[in-house]
């Protein structure tokens, strides 16, 4: 045991130097995080207005649109480093976070050996990943809370506080995450929805009393909202109402696509409900997802025109990609190749999509674009070489594209 003792006080010491030695230490170059965090954040805000516009536009459904911002909310979560919207630490500060790295190990020991229980040592070890996933998920935690405090009336980011609560299944804070959105917008269905599904796991997942007062509330304003219709189905089976639960889930099936993440589960519900309340089994079958995706390719060639071809190094990244017409600048679906590989054929389908709601079948109308990118990235700069097809239909062939025209 006095082994183990010796081990954890290295260790103690270990970690205390990791953590005065960056502190004491000059940096040599700026931290970029800052920057990459902002276009980060940037880039997040062009993506949702654009999916806002598309909504009000009518070129998405509400389904369509509840299903893809959660989606782009992920990405920014893992896409923003943790201090990208917290204040740097000031130079005054840095000897206080030297003396609380000495002071906690110290303070911690004694107080274990007063009040903990030393013999703990020799138990069983148990795993804690599921401990440690927790502290991942936590960990966002302080980001949302310093935007917060900086823009009180941030919906997104009270909808990503709500959501990090509730996977950390602290569920009376969640709700009254999501209750705040409600009262900033109170005409949102999606804000209502989550504040139902909290308060029903507050509730020990029943959604009786207000909770089914919310998702009626939530189902006036969008009669189409997912997660509304989907708790519907539950709280009328709740009330002995399986028949009105059917109703609720077979409208939501005929809302989502056939390939979504889920659909086939719901389905299952629905024909266990049916059978259950001595009713014939559904004879309607989804459509082939093959026969859906043969629809959605585009094929053609692309080149680069004699005018360009020096101005294009044989590594340059080239993407080659498809975008809605009308709608949100995001790729459909993207090919990336070299420019040595050119003329290059493409043929480019659901499989190629970026995001799961936002793919080529969703979109009848679009243009495929080839860009020489000199960053690298799929962000249009200055010095990118581009050609742009003619709008063309879902299943198009030999689609040509030049390569024509220098991005100033």
């Amino acid at each position: 045991m006095t082994t183990l003792y010796l081990i954890g006080a290295l260790m103690a010491i270990v970690a205390m130097l990791f953590v005065a030695l960056p502190l004491l230490r000059t940096r040599s170059k700026p931290d970029t995080a800052p920057a990459q965090d902002a276009a980060n954040v940037s880039i997040y805000n062009d993506q949702l207005a654009e999916l806002e516009t598309d909504l009000k536009n009518g070129l998405l459904s509400q389904a369509q649109f509840d299903l893809a911002k959660p989606e782009l909310e992920r990405r920014l979560l893992q896409d923003v480093s943790i201090g990208g919207l917290t204040t740097p630490v000031q130079a005054n500060v840095r000897w206080l976070g030297i003396a609380l790295s000495i002071l906690v190990p110290v303070i911690a020991v004694a107080t274990y050996f007063q009040l903990g229980n030393p013999d703990a040592i020799n138990a069983p070890v148990f795993s804690d990943q599921a401990h440690s996933q927790d502290q991942e998920v936590e960990a966002m935690l302080p980001k949302i809370v310093q935007q917060l405090k900086e823009h009180p009336d941030d919906v997104n980011a009270w909808q990503m506080l709500g959501r990090v609560l509730f996977a950390l299944q602290r569920f009376p804070e969640a709700a009254q995450a999501y209750e705040k959105i409600t009262l900033i917008k109170p005409d949102s269905a999606q804000a209502l929805a989550d504040y139902a599904d909290a308060l029903g796991m507050v509730q020990g997942q029943k959604l009786a009393g207000k909770p089914t007062e919310v998702i009626k509330k939530a189902l006036q304003l969008d009669p189409k909202n997912p997660k509304a219709r989907y708790l519907a189905g539950f709280a009328s089976i709740e009330e002995g109402k399986p028949k009105e639960a059917i109703a609720h889930w077979e409208r939501l099936l005929a809302e989502l696509p056939p390939e979504q993440k889920g659909v086939d589960m719901l389905r299952q519900k629905i024909a266990e409900l049916r059978q259950q309340a001595g009713l014939p089994t559904s004879t309607s079958t989804p459509p082939s997802a093959n026969s859906v995706a043969a629809s959605a390719s585009i094929s053609g060639k692309a080149r680069i025109s004699a005018a360009l071809k020096n101005q294009a190094a044989p590594e340059d990244t080239l993407f080659i990609f498809a975008r809605a017409v009308s709608g949100p600048k995001m790729p459909l679906a993207l090919l990336r190749v070299k420019v040595k590989d050119l003329p290059v054929t493409f043929n480019l389908d659901d499989s190629m999509s970026m995001s799961p709601q936002m793919k080529l079948s969703n979109f009848p109308d679009v243009v495929i674009v080839a860009r020489v990118s000199k960053s690298g990235t799929a962000i249009t700069q200055a010095g990118d070489l581009e050609g742009v097809s003619a709008p063309v239909k879902l299943g198009a062939k030999n689609v040509q594209i030049e390569i024509s025209r220098k991005i100033e």
